[in-house]
């Protein structure tokens, strides 16, 4: 028998689930720059020989912005393959 027309994926569907990965790498290229920007962050901050809190502000913001998308670009990844998942049949529990 055919698949039910319900249980049927769409292209977009099934394109968002092959794009999973490389969403991933690219969240993951954003948290390696947001610890790249927060040790900026952390050395200029200090008080001492390289004090500079402009730019110590400056680097925490993007330190932040930069967490704050690979989080949105993980989650998008997760939803996308859970869109793809196969559903859970009902059964009857005894």
């Amino acid at each position: 028998m055919g698949r039910r027309f319900k249980d049927m994926h769409t292209a977009e569907q099934q394109y968002a689930a092959r794009q999973a990965p490389a969403l991933r790498g690219l969240a993951h290229a954003a948290e390696q720059e947001a610890e790249r920007q927060q040790m900026t962050a952390d050395v200029y901050g200090r008080r001492g020989r390289y004090s500079d809190p402009a730019k110590a502000s400056r680097a925490q913001d993007e330190a932040d912005r930069q967490r704050e998308w690979g989080r949105g670009l993980r989650a998008t990844a997760n939803q996308a393959e859970q869109a793809l998942a196969p559903q859970k049949k009902r059964r009857w529990s005894w």
